[in-house]
Formats: C-alpha cells, structure tokens, sequence
C-alpha cells in the first residue's frame, strides 16, 4: 500500500486550536505561517497550553495571500485583523532559548485577555527565528493513532491531540519512528527525520476544549515503555517545498 499525507496542520498562533490546510509551503523554519505568533503575558512570559488549556478553546484562521488573521472564540464571537508588530521584545521557551518578536496589540491581544480574563498580548516572531520546537516539522501516522487506540477504551483518540504539521496513511503503526536518521520525500519537500517526539501533558486534553479526558501518556507508557513515551517524529526540512493532501511519501535509501 502507498503511503500518502493524508492530513495538514499548523497552528499560526501557537498553543490555539489546530488550523487545517490542504496545501503548506515548507521552508527550513518549517511550515509558512505555523507559529508565526506567540502568546505573552504582562511580563512577555510564554503562555503555554499545558498551563493554560483555555487557549485551544480558539480557533484560528490565517490567509497567506493576505495575511489577515480570524481568532473565533467559544462564544461565536471573532476578530479578524492583519496584526500589525510594534514594539520589540523576547520570551523564553520551555527549554531555555529565547526567540525574538515584536508585540502586536490591537484586536487580537484584547479579544484574547477577554477570553483567558488577564491581559495578554500577540508577539509576532522576527522572520529569521527558526520555529518554537526542537525541530521545525512534525509528522505521524493514521497506524501509529489507531495502535494507541487499542490500549485505550475509547479507542482512536482524536489525532489534533498531537498537534502535528503532517499526518501519513498507508504506513505502518509506528513505521515512522523506524525512520530515525532517514531522509523521506514528502510530496516536493524532503525531510530527514530526527527523532521521535516526546509528549506532554497537552495530549491528554480534549483538543477544542482543554478539558483533560484521556490517558494518553498511561497508554503510551504501556504500549512502548516508560522511558519511550513518545509519539510521532520530529524532522529537519533539507529541501523546501510544497506540501499537499495526498501527496506521496516515500522513505530514501536504506
């Protein structure tokens, strides 16, 4: 059977709700538009999902060709605006590194500090920062999603739980994590898979809710083993691209 990508994601305001796509241009940063946002507090600290789960409550949507950004809230309400950066300023990551931005105010930032009710503001990352995670691009399989849903009662959990740029069918469960150190086409881009990704807390929660629902990290420790609760991979871009739905995926060498 052939594999294909069968799924798009990115998320253009980190931590919010999963956005779908059907095409992505791939860039040695990653995906155009995925994380091209953060959001900060007061401080110009970080705020992550796995502290502050309300923020997968909103949903985003992001035009490249105009660059107009759609936050839609729980309660049917939403903004739509271009942000426009301002002020320079930097936040720290989870692992240290320091990124660097300019803060965006405006309808965004207001409609946000409602929602999570303190105030908060968009920090547009400068062009030339590499991502917010280990690697620029992430990628699984449909396989490796339903072998976790065997050791769960509610079976195949929902996929956005991973919050992954690219989703495979047709490959084996966890054949992915099998391709560690390969490099593989994906449609016009080519990736050299790094290594798989170690999961959080943010797994176990509903993804459009936040509310903690299923035990992701227990199943995965009780399908691969304490020390390996990982799922999909992370990968380096080393041919930029496009991407699209049902483009062909095909491991090279080896």
């Amino acid at each position: 059977m052939s594999i294909v990508v069968s799924q798009l994601n990115i998320a253009p305001v980190k931590g919010l709700r999963l956005m779908p796509a059907e095409e992505l241009e791939i860039r040695a940063s990653g995906a155009v538009g995925d994380r091209a946002f953060l959001v900060v507090d007061e401080d110009e600290a970080l705020m992550e999902t796995a502290r502050t789960p309300a923020l997968v409550q909103v949903a985003q949507r992001w035009d490249p060709a105009t660059s107009e950004l759609t936050l839609r809230f729980p309660d049917g309400a939403e903004v739509a605006a271009v942000p426009v950066p301002a002020a320079a300023a930097t936040t720290g990551l989870y692992d240290g590194r320091r990124v660097r931005g300019r803060l965006v105010s405006g309808p965004h930032s207001e409609a946000l500090s409602d929602h999570l009710g303190r105030p908060v503001r968009l920090l547009a990352l400068d062009e030339d920062e590499i991502g917010t995670d280990d690697f620029p691009l992430t990628l699984m399989s449909t396989a490796s999603v339903a072998a976790l849903g065997e050791a769960l009662d509610d079976g195949a959990p929902d996929p956005r739980r991973f919050r992954m740029t690219v989703t495979i069918d047709g490959a084996d469960a966890w054949e992915e994590h099998g391709w560690t150190g390969r490099d593989v086409a994906v449609g016009d881009v080519q990736v050299r898979i790094a290594e798989p990704v170690p999961r959080c807390v943010v797994t176990t929660r509903d993804p459009e809710g936040g509310r903690g629902d299923v035990p992701v990290l227990k199943a995965l420790a009780e399908l691969r083993g304490k020390r390996n609760v990982t799922f999909g991979v992370w990968c380096e871009v080393t041919r930029p691209g496009f991407v699209r739905s049902g483009d062909p995926v095909a491991p090279l060498g080896g």
